[in-house]
Parts: structure tokens; C-alpha cells; sequence
């Protein structure tokens, strides 16, 4: 028998060498080595600290493999990096983990380094200034005007912030005018680091418009202050109008000290701060709250025609020290009169 397997060894052996060879050559059909650019999953960064957009975006690397397991995982690779390593400005840091990729894949980095750019932001409000061009026609005011929003928040890196300051709209015009109208404008282009909050895109700017004394017996009283009911302590209220007009109608003639001591303007000022997050409850937006107008006995018999605005804009701010006792702006919500002095009135128009 062992004649027989040794019987023409050499062309055996020739096949067996040429059989391993086969296989091997099938094995090898079956591996893939492919270079890719996988992206970088950056981490958030706390505080003011955001990941630029000059950042690299992705990273290369060479997976070898099965074939089919090189092209399908491919396409969920990711890496990551450590984001103990940032800080503001430019880093050169390393890929310190690749996600997406199953332990029979084979992957080698391909650069040591990648740049990362770190931005700092900070937060501005910018105002808005408006201006008004020519007069109104005769008997005729402009009560007030209502600008919404107020002011524009933006957010990105301070150096670029400090540039930034009150926003103007082109004037507007009250030249015959007799009615009131709303008047919008664009917001100028920011700088490509700058992001405004809410997306505001325009604004808006309600003029009230009113006839002086149209009817006998009316009576327009200009400059009537608001005042914050319920005020948290730590919480200051900022106006988008800080007064109000009130047309009124009298049977008998009124005297400016009874009227001005006579009506007072309100709105209830519900939001709260809360302690423990710090934070503004329900949130820090401006919200929209309806005008109340308190009359004392003494014009009981007075017909309140209307009230130009009717409803303001609040933006509510944390005071410098949120946990101070003072009780200047503390309101218990109770109306009261109105106990401005005569010497800064507001102003009384009535039909001669």
C-alpha cells in the first residue's frame, strides 16, 4: 500500500501544492482593504464653547476585512475624540475611539492628528432704534408705537459681538397719516459667526394713530405708566411700551389732576424665578400680556373710549442679585391710584 502512495509522488504533490494555491487565492478573494474618510462625531461642549465650521469634518482610515462586511459597516463608522483635550482656539488632537465597526474588521488610522477649532460665545441684545419723519395732520396724535420685537439677541464669539450695537431701521413717516398702520423692515445681514435667537428675520412697528377729540366731551390723556402686578422679587420686568394712552369720554368737564390721579395702567407679571436651576420659570422669552385699566370713584361716570396699546411685550431679566430682599419692585397685586405729582403728568388733550 505504501508502494501505491508513493506511486508517481511527483505529479501528487504537484496537485496538492496547486490545490493549497487554489484555496488560498479563494480565501484571499474574499478579504477587502479599502481606504475611506469617515466623519467626526464632535462632543458638545459645555459653557460658551462651540465646535467651528473650519473644523476638519472628517478623518481617513484603512479597513481590511470580509469583503462584505468592509462595504456595508463603512458606511456607519464614526469617530470620536475626547473632548477633555479642547479648549478655545486651535487643537491638534487624535482619534481616541472609531464607533460603527464590528470586532473581525481590521481598521488603521491613517493621520495622527486632526484640527479642531474651538470657538467661545457669548450672548448680546441689540435694540432697536426707531425714528419718525414729518407731522400728522391737524387734531390728529401719535398715541404710541409698538416695536416687536424690541430688541434682536444674538449669539457668537465675542470679538465679533463687540462690533455690534444698536440696530436702525430707516425712518418712518407720519405725514398724512390719520390712521393708524404697521410698518416692517429686514434685519440688516450679520456675520457668518453670528446666530439670532428665534430666527427673527424682520421687524415690526405698529404705529396708534388718533384723533385728538373727534366727538365733545372726548378727552385724550397721553403718558400713563404701567406698572408690574405680582412682580417676583428677583425678576425685573423690561417694558416694550413703558406707557400708555386713554381716550375718554365725560359728560362734564374733566380736570387734568382728576384724571391723573384718577387712572392707572397695569399688567400682571406672572413669571417666576426659580432658585435652585437659577432659571427663569416658565422660560426667559418675551411674552404678551393685556393692559388693565383701574378708574378710582371719582371718574366713575367716565366712558373709557380706549386704551393705544392695549397689550405690551415683557421681557423678564434676573436682577444682578437675584436673592436681595428689596421690595422696591414687590407688588402685592392690589390696584392702587395712580399718585404721580402733577409735575410729571401726562399729558391732557381736550376738544376746545
Amino acid at each position: 500500500m505504501f508502494r501505491r502512495l508513493i506511486n508517481n509522488w511527483q505529479a501528487k504533490l504537484g496537485s496538492l501544492i496547486l490545490a493549497v494555491v487554489f484555496y488560498i487565492n479563494l480565501q484571499n478573494s474574499k478579504i477587502l482593504v479599502k481606504e475611506i474618510h469617515i466623519p467626526i462625531e464632535y462632543p458638545k461642549l459645555g459653557g460658551s464653547l462651540t465646535v467651528s465650521k473650519t473644523s476638519d469634518k472628517t478623518v481617513p482610515v484603512k479597513v481590511e476585512g470580509v469583503r462584505e462586511y468592509v462595504n456595508y459597516y463603512s458606511q456607519f463608522m464614526k469617530a470620536h475624540i475626547n473632548s477633555s483635550e479642547l479648549k478655545p482656539g486651535e487643537n491638534m488632537v487624535s482619534v481616541y475611539r472609531i464607533s460603527g465597526a464590528p470586532a473581525g474588521l481590521r481598521i488603521t488610522r491613517l493621520k495622527d492628528k486632526i484640527k479642531v477649532n474651538v470657538e467661545s460665545t457669548s450672548g448680546k441684545s441689540l435694540p432697536i432704534d426707531v425714528k419718525f419723519t414729518g407731522d400728522l395732520p391737524q387734531n390728529y396724535v401719535k398715541t404710541n408705537h409698538f416695536v416687536s420685537p424690541s430688541a434682536v439677541y444674538v449669539s457668537g464669539p465675542p470679538g465679533v459681538l463687540e462690533g455690534l450695537g444698536r440696530i436702525s431701521i430707516p425712518p418712518i413717516s407720519l405725514k398724512d397719516k390719520t390712521e393708524s398702520f404697521t410698518f416692517k423692515h429686514k434685519l440688516p445681514e450679520f456675520p457668518a459667526t453670528v446666530k439670532v435667537r428665534d430666527n427673527v428675520k424682520e421687524v415690526t412697528v405698529r404705529v396708534n394713530i388718533f384723533a385728538s377729540a373727534s366727538n365733545a366731551g372726548e378727552t385724550l390723556l397721553l403718558g400713563i405708566p404701567i406698572k408690574c402686578q405680582t412682580l417676583d422679587k428677583n425678576l425685573e420686568a423690561e417694558f416694550s411700551e413703558p406707557e400708555v394712552s386713554v381716550k375718554l369720554q365725560s359728560k362734564t368737564p374733566l380736570k387734568s389732576i382728576q384724571v391723573i390721579k384718577g387712572l392707572s395702567a397695569s399688567v400682571v407679571c406672572s413669571h417666576k424665578y426659580d432658585p435652585k436651576t437659577k432659571k427663569i420659570l416658565p422660560d426667559n422669552k418675551p411674552v404678551f400680556a393685556k393692559i388693565k385699566l383701574n378708574k378710582t370713584a371719582s371718574l366713575k361716570a367716565v366712558e373709557v373710549l380706549g386704551v393705544f396699546p392695549d397689550r405690551i411685550s415683557i421681557l423678564y431679566k434676573i436682577k444682578s442679585d437675584p436673592h436681595s430682599s428689596g421690595t422696591d419692585e414687590k407688588n402685592d397685586g392690589t390696584e392702587e391710584e395712580n399718585t404721580i405729582e402733577p409735575d410729571s403728568n401726562p399729558e391732557l388733550l381736550e376738544e376746545e
